[in-house]
């Protein structure tokens, strides 16, 4: 049985009348889904070659040390450097949010419905979580997201433009070391009781698209660089074939 809400959204308007109902205060946090997963950070999904803190350090040294050539702002902690690499597509322990539910929206619902084993279209979801200010962390040098002192929300600096541009969050996840596995948030006791998830039919998706591109919320401006705005172009032109 779940701790968490579970409500369906059919329409774009009725979307946004329930962000402007239920969403009052400004640390609502968002996460899109094109399907309905656990909510794992990527790194959960991989078999690693070895002992996993061990590999996932490693990963992370050899980012930190390969992606000099690429960046513009040094970051300055750990933290900096793990959203970096998790908002350039790394397996991290960070899972995305977003204030922006417009953003989280988009995530949704940006391509079309993805099929199940028996071919039918699956359901995409966002999920809404109101955290406390107890379950925040202040990056610092001071400590460390590898700690395992319990899954945690905090706000990255701008350190690439689209953390910027998505008005990005993200929750870091422990590694229970003892059961070798991650917890999914919305199983996790703390939190399945702050979150609340909206469903969002296969049919509803292209409409969505539509309304959210009208809202300037596409690749071109959540991905502001060439890889996002070359998505935009070609969804834009082929839109009748979706």
């Amino acid at each position: 049985m779940a701790n968490y809400k579970i409500k369906t959204l059919t329409t774009f308007s009725g979307f946004i009348d329930f962000v402007q109902e239920h969403c009052l205060h400004d640390e609502i946090l968002f996460r899109g889904q094109p399907v309905d997963e656990p909510l794992y950070p990527k790194i959960a999904r991989l078999h690693l070659r070895g002992d996993f803190i061990k590999i996932e350090r490693e990963m992370f040294r050899d980012f930190c040390r390969r992606a000099i050539p690429y960046i513009n702002l040094s970051p300055e902690t750990d933290w900096d450097w793990l959203a970096m690499a998790q908002h350039h597509g790394m397996a991290t322990r960070l899972l995305d949010w977003t204030l922006n539910p417009l953003a989280s929206l988009w995530f949704a619902v940006s391509c079309p419905p993805q099929l199940d084993k028996d071919g039918q279209p699956r359901v995409g979801v966002v999920w809404v979580f109101f955290p406390e200010k107890t379950d925040y962390v202040t990056p610092s040098l001071d400590n460390s997201p590898f700690s395992n002192y319990g899954t945690r929300v905090f706000q990255p600096r701008h350190v690439s433009a689209r953390i910027n541009s998505q008005a990005g969050w993200f929750t870091t996840h422990s590694y229970k070391t003892r059961e070798n596995k991650f917890i999914p948030l919305e199983k996790n006791t703390r939190y399945s009781k702050k979150l609340l998830k909206l469903c969002i039919p296969p049919e509803a998706f292209q409409e969505m698209r539509f309304q959210l591109d009208r809202f300037n919320v596409n690749a071109a401006s959540l991905f502001p660089d060439l890889d996002g705005l070359c998505k935009h172009i070609t969804w834009h032109k082929s839109i009748m074939d979706d």
